[in-house]
């Protein structure tokens, strides 16, 4: 994969997937009322500053400030009516390139990617409970969704529904679902976003 590439899955494609799954739970329908939030736009620049950027293989003479302030300003064009839940689909295919990788790279350097796994703990809760945070149905379309069905329904607290999602070798691979900071963010991330709702957990990790 190039460096563009590589640029363009973890920063454009990670921060539209947890956009995504984040302000679907918190009730935005559309990506840019999403990033219009002033703590949704925050958390956007968080994860891509801290957890993406220290990933990245930057080409000499590239403007990576520019481009990530242009990612920001291209998600709040209302211009484009990009869904939330067109961009939620397909996540069990997505995750693995526009976000684990990033995960998997910040624990191997020592790190605690927040930012990113508050994003695959929003993906949980948003397949789990099938609903935003005010009640409104949030669809699920995944090549397993069957099988992401069976996982939330195999478990009733936070800790047991990280480690049935993360049993799925379609998504996680065997070494990053055994490593214990990434359980911990995980767990940790799902039961505040079951606890307080989306709005007031990207809130309190974007100040």
């Amino acid at each position: 994969m190039s460096p563009y590439e590589e640029m363009k899955l973890r920063l454009l494609n990670g921060s539209h997937s947890a956009l995504a799954y984040l302000g679907g739970l918190a009730g935005f329908e559309f990506i840019a009322d999403t990033v219009r939030a002033p703590e949704f736009a925050s958390y956007a620049r968080g994860l891509m500053d801290i957890d993406v950027t220290p990933t990245l293989n930057v080409p000499a003479g590239f403007d990576l400030t520019g481009y990530k302030a242009e990612l920001v300003q291209r998600f709040a064009n209302p211009v484009l009516r990009h869904r939330t839940a067109q961009i939620a689909m397909d996540g069990s295919q997505k995750l693995p390139y526009r976000l684990l990788g990033t995960i998997s790279s910040r624990l191997a350097a020592g790190q605690s990617p927040r930012h990113a796994c508050l994003a695959i703990a929003g993906w949980i809760r948003y397949v789990s409970a099938g609903q935003s945070d005010s009640g409104v149905p949030l669809p699920l379309d995944d090549p397993i969704a069957g099988q992401l069905r069976a996982a939330a329904r195999s478990a009733n607290t936070a800790d047991a529904l990280v480690t049935s999602f993360l049993a799925l070798r379609e998504v996680f691979s065997a070494e990053l679902a055994e490593d214990r900071t990434f359980r911990s963010l995980l767990s940790g991330s799902l039961a505040s976003l079951e606890r307080f709702g989306a709005a007031t957990v990207v809130a309190a990790l974007a100040d």
